[in-house]
């Protein structure tokens, strides 16, 4: 297995699992001589059991504080999306990208659903994490009470932080096709591909991302007769090769498109071949290479040159009986340009069209403009208006090595430091102007200014606000390599290190 270097290494905190909440000292909000204010033991409520909520847990858990994750589902929604996937759904970037927690090993460079779901529910039984939630319960508002947050109501308990983990991905996203009550075969969403046997059949696939690369790999590997996949916008593919993934994570916005020129040249000529009509067309700045989120796939190429499936441009205009009038578009059109009506016949329709994105509507309601809603937060994903709402993995849409990564932890501890310490609580004015020099530096770059980020960007832009905030800095060990470690009780002791974050005998000590 090819394992890239961590960003950030760094010692767990814990080997076994402590129960913080009966260790730590109770006593909050103690005045400094400088007129901060300091809070020893922050409690933060989490929203959502993915691997965001819960690779979020375990790091403030690592940190030596308090947590409770509030779950809409039972206990088979831990790991969020990927228990609603296939068992076939695989990782479509490196796993040394998805590195959630540091305890977190992958077996396989792209693992598939049951090895994800299985180090998500290791680290879940790890923290006995368990005890700090409640499910069946979703969260309709979350408001403050005095300096103190509370979750639908006070008997939930309060809180100083809130952490919405819900991520990017909510209900299914079903589209509504004019005359599908009409279609003879199988209408079915791509999540549901076991339910649907594949043998000798003629597959039809609306949509062109990893879900459709999925269902069109899941359908030849079935025996089915043909399999066409329907696109209306072409997404980038890469070649499965790590050093490719990192090039392009370790890359930093692109203003004048010159490096995406050169790469999106390679892709064509050196990876797509023969089939460069399966490339995004040249004349775009929202579709290229740093426009939106690639897949990282080799086998449709595979598929398509073998005659095992064909990759149609065009838009789906309705169903008929025996498939789907199709408009086919030459390379170059965009959507609802005029091409070739064809009539593409289907025994079975795959509707590869993802998840909607989950609404933050539970949160306070903004009272900035709207250049202030998401994706334009601090850090991408901390509220202008109150830096005590971190929403990790929530507000941006596109990027690069950027979600499910080594960045959740580094924002958990973020929000731990702003609530332990009100010195390096940023302000409104801090955190809008930040939103306003980044909108200006970025707005010629594709995907738009905050909506599209590479991992260096992102922690380009964390190491420089803790360079900026001198109150951050002796904090930024801690920020962005956890915790130290205490080799034991008595080294505990001798340290030099004080510890703000527990009394006596915790192990962790955090640099402040």
């Amino acid at each position: 297995m090819y394992t890239l270097p961590p960003l950030f290494p760094r010692q767990l905190s814990f080997t076994t699992l402590l129960d913080l909440s009966e260790r730590q000292a109770k006593v909050e909000e103690i005045p400094s001589p400088d007129g901060a204010t300091l809070n020893t033991c922050p409690r933060v409520a989490i929203i959502g059991a993915g691997i965001t909520g819960v690779a979020s847990a375990a790091h403030i858990l690592d940190a030596g504080f308090d947590c409770h994750i509030f779950e809409a589902g039972d206990e088979r929604g831990i790991g969020g999306v990927w228990t609603r996937v296939n068992a076939t759904s695989s990782l479509q970037i490196h796993s040394s990208f998805y590195l959630f927690h540091p305890s977190v090993t992958f077996q396989n460079d792209y693992p598939k659903q049951g090895e994800i779901l299985g180090q998500v529910k290791k680290l879940w039984n790890r923290y006995d994490l368990s005890k700090r939630s409640s499910f069946r319960t979703r969260v309709n508002n979350v408001y403050r009470e005095g300096s103190k947050w509370v979750v639908n109501d006070p008997s939930n308990g309060y809180f100083d932080g809130i952490i919405s983990a819900i991520g990017t991905c909510g209900d299914l996203h079903t589209p509504e096709i004019p005359q599908q009550d009409v279609f003879e075969g199988n209408i079915l969403h791509s999540t549901a591909l076991a339910t649907q046997d594949m043998k000798n059949k003629s597959v039809l696939i609306v949509g062109g991302g990893a879900s459709a690369v999925e269902a069109l790999e899941y359908a030849c590997d079935r025996g089915a007769k043909t399999v066409k996949v329907l696109v209306r916008s072409e997404k980038w593919f890469l070649p499965r090769m790590p050093w490719l993934n990192a090039t392009l994570a370790s890359t930093i916005g692109d203003k004048y498109g010159i490096f995406a020129r050169v790469l999106e040249f390679g892709l064509r000529n050196l990876f797509y071949g023969d089939l460069w009509e399966l490339a995004p067309p040249h004349n775009t700045q929202t579709d290229g290479i740093y426009g939106g989120t690639p897949v990282c796939n080799s086998r449709l190429f595979e598929l398509v040159r073998a005659g095992k499936a064909e990759w149609l441009r065009g838009d789906v205009q309705h169903f008929t009986p025996q498939g789907i009038e199709f408009n086919r578009r030459a390379c170059g059109t965009t959507h609802g340009d005029v091409g070739t009506i064809t009539h593409e016949d289907g025994d079975v329709c795959i509707l590869a069209t993802g998840f909607r994105r989950p609404q933050l509507s539970f949160l306070p309601k903004s009272e900035s403009s709207k250049r202030y809603n998401a994706p334009n937060w601090y850090l991408q994903c901390f509220n202008p208006e109150d830096a005590s709402i971190l929403a990790t993995n929530c507000t941006w849409k596109d990027g690069i090595g950027t979600v499910g990564g080594g960045h959740i932890g580094v924002y958990t501890r973020f929000l731990l430091v702003f609530l332990m310490d009100s010195r390096t609580k940023p302000s409104q004015w801090m955190m809008k102007t930040w939103i306003d020099v980044v909108y200006l530096c970025k707005k010629p770059c594709p995907g738009g200014a905050l909506a599209f980020v590479t991992s260096a960007e992102l922690f380009f832009w964390m190491i420089f606000l803790i360079l900026l905030q001198p109150a951050l800095w002796g904090y930024a060990s801690f920020i962005l390599m956890g915790p130290s470690v205490a080799a034991g009780p008595t080294a505990a002791k001798t340290s030099s290190t004080p510890a703000l974050a527990s009394s006596e005998p915790t192990k962790v000590a955090i640099r402040a």
